[in-house]
């Protein structure tokens, strides 16, 4: 019993420690991308770039993807 709490505390570790490394990735990739969209004409000329980025997780899509990405919610909250 012992050593399987040992093994379960281990991987618990590693889980802890995976997920740190993830949102430090996440943090960083987030703070570089910020001047990058800044600078982006296509967003600064339609002025809702901060709305667009909520909704997409940060990250710029297409409007091909932004349909697929709705039709992905609205399953998933049919599903619910």
């Amino acid at each position: 019993m012992l050593k399987l709490t040992r093994i379960v505390e281990s991987r618990d570790l590693d889980w802890e420690d995976m997920r740190a490394r993830c949102k430090r990735l996440l943090d960083r990739t987030e703070k570089y991308s910020r001047p990058l969209i800044k600078s982006d004409p296509d967003n600064t000329a339609e002025g809702t770039a901060e709305p667009e980025q909520a909704s997409n997780g940060g990250g710029l899509l297409t409007p091909r993807q932004k349909a697929v990405q709705q039709q992905i919610l609205h399953r998933r909250m049919r599903g619910l």
